[in-house]
């Protein structure tokens, strides 16, 4: 198994972990998840340059890569809806959209075409991803955490509106990138309908 391999596994570990911290009394597990988190994501750029350097990209670290980041924005999304910080319909839509795009991915690959990646499904991970960590920053100062010393109450607060926000941004994101997919899939589905 290789560096890129194991980087990958990482973020499927880091899951549950930083969702557990989510799910905890409220306080500077926050601040922690946040900084998992970011490091998780980290890994993420590190897995595929360390792929591309040593030259072994293969389909099982493609299949890691992918699953991995899925795992971990789900559960994350998901203990953050649980925990209050984001309503229950931004995790919805975003992991909806990851089974949608994943049965059109393996029904494609049934016929041996691959359905690409688009700018609007990174723009929508990278804006996720942002989204999440600044939330768990914004709760950490609301809560009352190490972070509450740099500002007011109203200011965290005011904080967390705007993250959720981002995060919504994210899903209208998801949406759209999710027809984009579907409508590059659509002449494949076309031609296989019974």
């Amino acid at each position: 198994m290789s560096w890129a391999h194991i980087l990958s596994l990482s973020r499927v570990v880091a899951g549950p972990v930083i969702a557990a911290l989510i799910l905890a009394p409220p306080g500077d597990n926050f601040l922690i998840a946040a900084i998992a988190f970011f490091v998780a994501s980290i890994t993420d750029l590190l897995d595929r340059k360390l792929a591309r350097y040593s030259q072994q990209v293969s389909p099982l670290g493609v299949f890691l890569d992918t699953t991995s980041d899925k795992v971990l924005v789900s559960l994350v999304l998901v203990a953050l809806s649980v925990a209050s910080l984001a309503p229950a319909w931004i995790p919805i839509l975003i992991i909806g959209r990851e089974f949608l795009i994943s049965g059109l991915r393996s029904f494609a690959a049934s016929y041996d075409r691959i359905i690409s990646a688009h700018m609007w499904g990174k723009g929508k991970t990278a804006l996720t991803m942002a989204g999440i960590i600044l939330l768990l920053l914004a709760a950490n100062g609301r809560a009352g955490g190490f972070l509450s010393h740099i500002g007011s109450p109203t200011l965290w607060q005011h904080a967390v509106t705007v993250c959720v926000l981002i995060l919504s941004a994210a899903a209208l994101l998801t949406i759209v990138s999710g027809i984009r997919y579907v409508v590059d899939a659509w002449p494949l589905l076309q031609s296989h309908a019974d």
